[in-house]
């Protein structure tokens, strides 16, 4: 027998094989609380066996890519400056980003925006001869996101 597992309380495995105990990262949290379940079982197992190498699992792995992974500032910069009206869109967008410091998260204002203004910047676009004019997106109201004043009181 490989596992031992007696109890309910979860988040740690032993292999007896490689002398190891591997607790995940709650379990890790937790045994940090004097007297929990936790810290009582890995009392009880580091008593028993001593020579147990700990080893603390990280959480889950992200194994997709963010749909936003390279949507940064000087990338939507770049992105406008591909368009006729650069410097309509260009001011516009240190605008939104001027307003965005006052709540609590200024990049998904901002990314809103941006999505908003560009829909399908994802697309490859190949301009023709000429750059097409983009006609400007409004302004989306801060209102509708936390301030950072809201998110320290929620805090």
């Amino acid at each position: 027998m490989k596992t031992v597992r007696t109890d309910d309380v979860k988040g740690y495995k032993i292999d007896f094989a490689t002398n190891t105990l591997t607790i995940n990262y709650k379990f890790h949290k937790a045994l940090s609380d004097y007297g929990s379940p936790e810290y009582n079982r890995y009392h009880a197992i580091m008593t028993d066996f001593p020579n147990l190498t700990v080893v603390v699992k990280a959480g889950r792995e992200i194994t997709t890519t963010r749909p936003t992974k390279r949507l940064t500032y000087p990338n939507m910069e770049a992105y406008m400056g591909c368009f006729e009206n650069a410097d309509a869109l260009l001011n516009r967008f240190a605008i939104v980003q001027q307003s965005s410091k006052v709540l609590a998260s200024p990049y998904k204002y901002v990314r809103d925006w941006f999505q908003a203004q560009f829909p399908d910047y994802k697309d490859s676009t190949t301009f023709e001869e000429s750059k097409p004019a983009v006609p400007l997106a409004p302004i989306p109201d801060a209102a509708l996101y936390n301030s950072k004043d809201k998110a320290a009181q929620a805090a």
